[in-house]
């Protein structure tokens, strides 16, 4: 199973940021609104047993972050939307919950698709990430929730 933290958007603002780009057409593939989500941290394929351990040891000092979703962005033909910080917390999650140097730099992300860049022009709610999920997928988009480690507030 490929496993990662991340972290989920409330409903109100997946209901804002659905909202947003309803009717929005030549987009290749829309990514399912059930996976829609922030990466953290990427662990690749392993079992999530250990992994959960990991992630609890490094909880402590991780506090909640100010985060909202901005304008859409891309990656070649990937489509996101991009996020927009009020502090440091989520990068310090980033940095904290990283495993390997695959990826070096952080660039919070949500994904919506595939397809030729879009110019949208966005700001969404903002709202607190008081928890980080370890999610495990078997396949593109089809992610079962593992573990959630709620973080507290200084």
């Amino acid at each position: 199973m490929r496993l990662f933290t991340a972290a989920l958007p409330p409903p109100a603002v997946a209901d804002h940021l659905a909202a947003a780009l309803d009717g929005i057409t030549g987009v290749d593939y829309w990514a399912p609104r059930a996976a829609w989500h922030i990466t953290i941290g990427y662990y690749g394929e392993e079992d999530p047993g250990p992994r959960v351990e990991w992630v609890k040891e490094r909880l402590p000092g991780l506090t909640p972050a100010r985060i909202s979703l901005g304008d859409s962005g891309n990656f070649r033909d990937t489509l996101l939307m991009t996020v927009s910080t009020s502090d440091s917390a989520l990068a310090g999650m980033a940095a904290v919950l990283k495993w390997n140097d695959k990826h070096p730099e952080f660039v919070p992300h949500l994904t919506i698709g595939k397809g030729k860049p879009l110019n949208l022009a966005y700001q969404g709610p903002e709202w607190t990430v008081d928890e980080i999920v370890l999610l495990g997928a078997e396949e593109r988009h089809d992610y079962t929730e593992v573990a959630r480690f709620p973080l507290q507030a200084r």
